[in-house]
């Protein structure tokens, strides 16, 4: 007999599941949908204090009560929801709406709501794009090393869920006890920049940063890909044809480019056509080009001279012999900072494919890089997963909250030796 899931207060996983079981897997509806939709009105609901998502005396009372507060949230919210009024039948939803009320969201570790979506979300096969959500661990890890600061703007070009940008503010806000409301609201609002092709994804970021200080504004869909130069080449209805050099025009004064960039963009698809591939450098004239390899030149181009950026890649880009290339532009380019390996379990159970995160620095007129210089390489030894892709973690992981600290891995250590790496070199971050 198959296992039951119970609903544990504070386990949204556990809910989430048990809600499977007894309705959402029989209701015929987009499962993601209708929960994202429940948890987005439970959110406003605690936030405007209104004291309205429980269950009524009748399921049709709980039905309107319900769709009146994902109208309020989408009205405040805009973009967040796809459509305001469930699709669930009301008993159905009466039986959700129970189960859920018994939590409260915006009390919940903002760690616990994003493992949360990014669970609901990969169960929706979004890994058949190439998109893995990047676990959090290796987020942070990428965070420690580039080590954003209040005053930079912080871009990710394919942000997925937000996983990068919440993990910047996190950062951000224990390091220089950024605590305020104002102060979270007017960083988030200024500094913190997520784009996406993907619509579902954007919806998920946005309501994350909503969590994290109010800061949706900047989640914005668009094909990061697409160059100023391209506009009117590529005419599909679905994506649109404006640019982040178009965005970063109408909402930022004096901008010269992000400080920091972090990302992990696609494994998979290739971009076939010619008139896209002409306008990059690093198409070297192929006439189909995977599109990682074209996000590592275009986070190169949104980046200020002197700027950072952590992208994580597949490990072929590092070693194979079809990309000399590649690696060659980048080093005319940039200045490579690190190089850090991660474990073939890292994105399993999504795939099994090995990815390491290139650390660089974007050439500036007075950056003077000696023909042969010192590299940072390291190689994690333990990545926190097993052969499942299921997390391994540490003995006092029931002790927080935190992907860093309950994942058994090895970051702290390189991150640590990082640190004495740049005061050994006399690098510093800023121009």
């Amino acid at each position: 007999m198959a296992k039951r899931h119970h609903n544990q207060e504070g386990d949204l996983q556990s809910l989430f599941l048990r809600m499977e079981e007894l309705v959402l897997a029989n209701s015929g509806e987009d499962e993601f949908e209708e929960i994202f939709k429940l948890l987005i009105a439970k959110l406003w609901d605690e936030r405007s204090q209104q004291s309205r998502f429980h269950r009524y005396s009748t399921d049709e009372a709980t039905f309107e009560a319900i769709a009146k507060l994902m109208q309020q949230a989408e009205k405040e919210w805009s973009g967040v929801l796809d459509e305001v009024k469930p699709r669930l039948t009301p008993e159905h939803l009466s039986i959700c709406v129970d189960a859920i009320s018994k939590h409260n969201i915006s009390n919940d570790s903002l760690d616990v709501i994003d493992s949360f979506f990014e669970f609901i979300v990969s169960k929706s096969a979004k890994g058949a794009k190439g998109q893995y959500f990047t676990p959090r661990h290796v987020v942070e890890l990428c965070v420690r090393i580039l080590q954003p600061a209040s005053h930079e703007t912080v871009l990710d070009p394919a942000c997925g869920s937000g996983g990068f940008l919440l993990h910047t503010l996190r950062f951000v806000r224990r390091n220089e006890g950024l605590d305020s409301t104002e102060e979270l609201q007017r960083f988030c609002s200024e500094k913190l920049w997520g784009f996406d092709i993907d619509t579902r994804a954007i919806r998920v970021a946005k309501a994350l940063m909503v969590l994290a200080g109010d800061g949706s504004s900047n989640i914005i869909r668009l094909n990061s890909l697409l160059k100023p130069e391209m506009v009117g080449l590529f005419n599909n209805i679905d994506d649109p044809n404006f640019t982040i050099e178009d965005v970063c025009r109408s909402r930022m004064k004096r901008h010269k480019g992000f400080d920091v960039i972090l990302t992990n963009p696609p494994f998979a698809g290739e971009i076939r056509e010619k008139d896209f591939l002409d306008c990059y450098t690093v198409a070297n004239k192929k006439y189909r080009v995977e599109r990682d390899v074209l996000f590592i030149e275009r986070c190169l181009e949104l980046l200020r001279p002197g700027g950072r950026l952590a992208i994580v890649l597949p490990h072929n880009k590092f070693a194979g012999n079809s990309f000399v290339f590649l690696r060659e532009w980048v080093l005319k380019k940039a200045r490579v900072l690190a190089v850090i390996g991660l474990g073939r379990h890292t994105f399993l159970p999504h795939t099994h494919q090995k990815a390491s995160i290139l650390f660089i620095q974007k050439n500036f007129s007075s950056m003077k890089i000696l023909p042969d210089y010192n590299i940072f390489f390291a190689i994690s030894e333990k990545d926190g997963k097993n052969s499942k892709g299921q997390f391994i973690l540490r003995e006092s992981a029931w002790e927080s909250d935190s992907a860093w600290d309950m994942v058994d891995h090895d970051f702290s250590e390189i991150t640590e030796s990082f640190t004495r790496f740049l005061k050994q070199e006399n690098i510093k971050f800023e121009e």
